[in-house]
């Protein structure tokens, strides 16, 4: 993803009033700049976000992988950064220094994109996109609003405000302020994934000139679904045109993410079709709608709320059992163990109420009406 001309997004600057210390990318002198005024967004916190080229030769001397040889501890951290992320837990940091975060994420960075495996770029993707999330509830509006202008949702915009009248109280009218707005097309891609969730839809919010009108909540999470692919593209580009050679300071981050792919993704799907009961289900007999959502599964791509029910709820009538139904779901970035499996069993009846839910009904083409 790019910025108008030829300039990567990941470099441009924020025009934002902040209180701290902040990293210039290029065009200063030193590593470090004061922000008075007007600052850049913290690329400390958001190491996606800066050149690890640039800070290598401007801190060092030499380029990122040539640092390894002096600092190795960089590699260490990108170990605890890339684990946590394969295990699905939290990404520790954010680390003392601008080094340490932003080479570390390269290292990280580079070790999946060189692996070439989906699972592995969309599971750093993600974690690094939910680490931002979390920093972004403590930012000020006018930093989150820049962010994501930066990565790509080009309307973002804070204190174009919109008032709804929502109650009473005394003969008095309380009000839900929206704070911030983006333009709706915008909006509807951004959101994509979520809007399988009828909260997500564009009715539940107010709209006004092909401008919505969003609170915070609702920008962050919209905020991390476009992070997670700006990442995820962000990642893929650190691996373009490197050199097999070059990466032996990075070996050991390699062979970790080797034998994770190794250990946790098992295939369990054999000849194109998970194993369930036999003469049940016959894959190529699923409806289109189902069989896209099944192949999409498989592959790892990411599912709305609503997709990954109707999946779940169309095997489990079929007669697939729990482990079945969950081995579509194990290449997910965000697959949970723990989570999938209440959330299936309750599916099946095995919890709650006892009974199995119905497949969910999916839109199908409207005959036409004779005028």
């Amino acid at each position: 993803m790019e910025s108008r001309g030829e300039t990567p997004l990941w470099k441009l600057q924020a025009e934002v009033p902040v209180e701290r210390n902040y990293y210039q990318p290029s065009g200063v002198t030193g590593a470090m700049s004061y922000a008075t005024g007007l600052a850049l967004l913290d690329t400390r916190l958001y190491p996606f976000l800066a050149d690890p080229v640039a800070i290598a030769r401007r801190r060092f001397g030499v380029d990122p992988l040539e640092v390894v040889r002096r600092r190795n501890e960089y590699v260490d951290i990108a170990f605890k950064r890339l684990d946590a992320a394969l295990r699905r837990t939290f990404i520790p940091g954010p680390w003392r220094t601008l080094e340490e975060e932003v080479l570390s994420f390269y290292y990280a960075a580079l070790a999946a994109s060189i692996s070439e495996n989906r699972w592995v770029i969309s599971r750093l993707a993600l974690a690094e996109a939910n680490r931002a999330y979390e920093l972004l509830k403590e930012e000020k509006d006018e930093v989150v609003a820049h962010l994501g202008r930066v990565v790509g949702i080009r309307s973002l915009a804070y204190g174009k405000t919109y008032r709804e009248p929502i109650a009473m109280v005394r003969g008095v009218p309380v009000y839900r302020i929206y704070g911030y707005s983006m333009s709706l097309l915008e909006y509807i891609r951004a959101a994509r994934r979520l809007l399988g969730d009828d909260s997500w839809k564009p009715i539940n919010y107010p709209v006004k000139k092909g401008v919505i009108f969003l609170e915070k909540h609702h920008v962050l999470r919209v905020l991390k679904e476009v992070l997670t692919e700006y990442i995820e593209n962000r990642i893929k580009s650190l691996g373009e045109g490197v050199e097999p050679g070059l990466i032996e300071p990075i070996a050991g981050l390699v062979e970790h993410v080797k034998k994770t792919i190794s250990a946790r993704q098992k295939p369990r799907i054999e000849g194109g079709r998970v194993e369930i009961p036999k003469g049940v289900i016959i894959e190529d007999a699923f409806p289109p709608c189902i069989a896209d959502l099944a192949t999409r599964a498989r592959k790892g791509e990411h599912l709305s709320h609503h997709e990954r029910f109707a999946l779940a709820t169309f095997l489990l009538n079929l007669g697939a059992d729990i482990e079945s139904v969950l081995d579509y779901f194990r290449g997910m970035p965000d697959f949970n163990e723990r989570v999938a499996r209440y959330q299936v069993e309750h599916l099946a009846g095995l919890r709650g109420s006892g009974r199995r839910h119905p497949p969910a009904r999916m839109r199908g083409p409207r005959p036409l009406r004779p005028r």
